[in-house]
């Protein structure tokens, strides 16, 4: 009997520290793409992400750029949360003055921005990056536009814009405040994919909190996406992988 407890404790103690590497070491460092496929007649692709939460640049951010270039998109949103505890400001500055050298990049403001947003403004200034804030801009493709609404952090908006509207926000349910023409989709970031996520259950304990906490769904008639993000709290994540998210239109 007591051969099988530690044979039972040996294999439990084996189990843990894998479960350990894989979450804290191997899966924050994965970079996925999700594919969205959202019309085929304007010749635009923008690649969206969020939630980078950089204390320092490392060799993440470096695998992350190149991957961006790799993809080639005309366009590049970012849905807020650059900052974490103690960020390093010119680190922050080398990466996105790095992406604005692949395309132009949008960015819209999250929580975590909110309390050092002036200076996360001078920033995206200093790095070329055009910060909206219940602004609407129009992204031409080869055949066509879309409109992009970059909706603020906690006030209602709607647009001048009368069609092919994308909306991008921070909160995934910032888009219960728009009030305007239905977009062809919003995206947004926040709950990291739910960072630590069991299959089902973290969709019922979190239901109340974030009605859609990963991927594609329906927040009232509106096509949302909900990104995992990029970074991450005590780099840490289980089944929700950094993403980055590519649009076709």
């Amino acid at each position: 009997m007591k051969g099988l407890v530690g044979r039972v404790s040996m294999i439990l103690l084996v189990l843990t520290i894998i479960f350990g590497v894989y979450s804290f070491v191997l899966e924050p460092e994965f970079i996925t793409v999700r594919y969205l496929k959202l019309s085929s007649d304007k010749g635009l692709k923008v690649l969206f992400f969020s939630d980078l939460h950089m204390s320092n640049f490392y060799s993440f951010h470096e695998r992350l750029i190149k991957k961006i270039e790799e993809l080639n998109p005309d366009y590049i949103v970012f849905g807020g949360d650059a900052l974490k505890p103690n960020t390093n400001f010119d680190d922050l500055e080398r990466f996105f003055t790095a992406l604005c050298d692949i395309a132009p990049v949008y960015a819209v403001t999250g929580n975590w921005d909110y309390n050092k947003l002036d200076r996360v403004i001078a920033m995206y200034e200093s790095s070329g990056v055009h910060y909206l804030n219940g602004d609407t801009v129009k992204l031409k493709g080869k055949k066509g536009y879309i409109n992009l609404v970059g909706l603020p952090l906690n006030k209602k908006y709607s647009t001048p814009a009368k069609d092919n509207i994308v909306l991008v926000s921070h909160y995934p349910h910032a888009v219960a405040r728009y009030y305007g023409p239905d977009p062809i989709i919003s995206i947004s970031g926040h709950t990291h994919g739910g960072q630590f996520y069991i299959p089902v259950l973290s969709d019922i304990l979190l239901k109340k909190e974030y009605p859609i906490l990963k991927g594609e769904g329906k927040f009232g008639s509106y096509r949302v996406f909900v990104s995992n993000g990029t970074g991450s709290w005590f780099h840490l994540r289980f089944l929700s992988p950094p993403q980055l998210v590519v649009l076709d239109f």
